[in-house]
């Protein structure tokens, strides 16, 4: 692998994370990691070359790449740099997520070179892709990653990429309206700020635990699973309507990953 590895994604709650570093450990050689999930990590862009492989990974929110990513990724840029492209979706479908993941690079420079739609478990119920990405697609995607090497070596061989064709529709599927919903803090919180420590968007207050912004907040869950009191919940009633039909039409049927070259 003479291609340096760079895997970047945003992992509000460690699937997409998971699913990349298996993807890397396909890959083989030594990798380097830009988890894009703090704000912080968001503030400047991210150039690659020629000499570089980028492996993409974002999660899907309501079939599309999350705007405020969409948003950031116009400042990664690439010279001509191959990548593989990677959506984790919470077992309903992933829509255009791929497609819009796949033109968002290619228009900054990057060379779609593969493509994979993974399962990890819903952000909203642990009863929706239980447990996922278990072991089974940790495998797959080693594999992905093993396969990306072999396209890379054919296309160094033949002096000329595949194309690359993924699922999804342009016009992509329209966003979903915005609602302010935000989580509630319980009175069992024990005040240890790993919350508004954690938070993607920086929508808690580090003053007042309690007080977040539903403008800012993007309902990832990240703060209700990093608790270590469980004292965070998202039970908003349009959060739970969601909630309940997810567990009611997708909690009993297994979505496999699929991949494009």
């Amino acid at each position: 692998m003479t291609q340096k590895v760079n895997l970047v994604y945003f992992s509000a709650t460690g699937t997409t994370a998971r699913v990349l570093n298996a993807i890397g450990a396909g890959l083989g050689g030594d990798t380097r990691e830009y988890d894009i999930t703090h704000a912080y990590s968001r503030r400047q862009g991210i150039k690659f070359g020629t000499e570089d492989l980028v492996v993409v990974g974002v999660p899907v929110y309501g079939g599309r790449v999350p705007d405020f990513l969409t948003e950031y990724l116009t400042q990664v840029r690439g010279t001509q740099t191959p990548a593989a492209l990677v959506v984790v979706y919470g077992n309903r479908a992933y829509d255009d997520a791929l497609l819009e993941l796949k033109d968002i690079m290619e228009a900054a420079g990057f060379i779609g070179i593969a493509a994979g739609a993974f399962i990890g478990e819903h952000s909203y119920t642990r009863l929706v892709a239980t447990g996922r990405p278990d072991q089974q697609d940790l495998h797959v995607a080693r594999d992905f990653g093993s396969r990306v090497v072999k396209i890379l070596a054919h296309a160094k061989g033949t002096g000329r990429w595949p194309p690359l064709s993924v699922k999804g529709n342009f016009p992509y599927k329209e966003r979903g309206a915005k609602h302010d919903a935000i989580p509630y803090i319980s009175p069992d919180c024990i005040e240890c700020g790993m919350c508004a420590e954690s938070c993607p968007m920086q929508a808690i207050s580090w003053t007042d635990f309690h007080d977040i912004d539903g403008a800012k907040c993007v309902k990832c869950c990240r703060c209700v699973k990093i608790c270590p009191v469980q004292a965070v919940s998202l039970e908003d009633e349009r959060v739970e309507r969601v909630r309940q039909m997810l567990i009611k039409n997708h909690s009993q049927v297994r979505r496999e990953p699929e991949m494009f070259y």
